[in-house]
């Protein structure tokens, strides 16, 4: 005869194990998951801005610097497709002579949104200095 109350129950304690092991896995990998993704959505947004703020960048710089005023550079407005990915964004630009070179232009422009309300991140700057063009030469394509 076999000796069986000795191995009584002992799956119902490796069940209690595993399902207390599972918890504890489960409990510290959802934080973690969660930080992931609200990482990935900031680092998204950054892209985005980045690539919002070059574009424009591009449009003030191809004006040329003679018909680049601090009214012409308020005209360009914000896309749609932006304002629904960057929450409060705001863009702040500036167009001012150069101290050093009158004929050239120093252009700032700068994108603040919050990642939640109330929350915002750092913003993205970019700055260019834009010469009046010389008579005769080629445009930049």
């Amino acid at each position: 005869m076999r000796n069986t109350s000795s191995r009584r129950g002992s799956l119902l304690v490796e069940l209690l194990v595993c399902g207390a092991l599972l918890g504890v896995m489960m409990s510290t990998t959802l934080p973690t998951l969660q930080w992931v993704m609200r990482q990935r959505t900031l680092t998204n947004q950054r892209e985005l801005a980045v690539l919002a703020v070059d574009n424009l960048m591009e449009r003030l710089t191809a004006v040329g610097a003679a018909e680049l005023t601090a009214d012409r550079a308020a005209e360009i407005e914000e896309s749609e497709p932006l304002a629904k990915q960057l929450p409060a964004s705001q863009w702040g630009i500036t167009v001012d002579p150069d101290p050093d070179d009158p004929t050239t232009k120093i252009v700032r422009v700068e994108l603040t949104w919050e990642s939640h309300p109330g929350r915002p991140v750092s913003p993205v700057r970019l700055t260019a200095w834009v010469s009046a063009r010389r008579a005769g030469a080629p445009r930049a394509p």
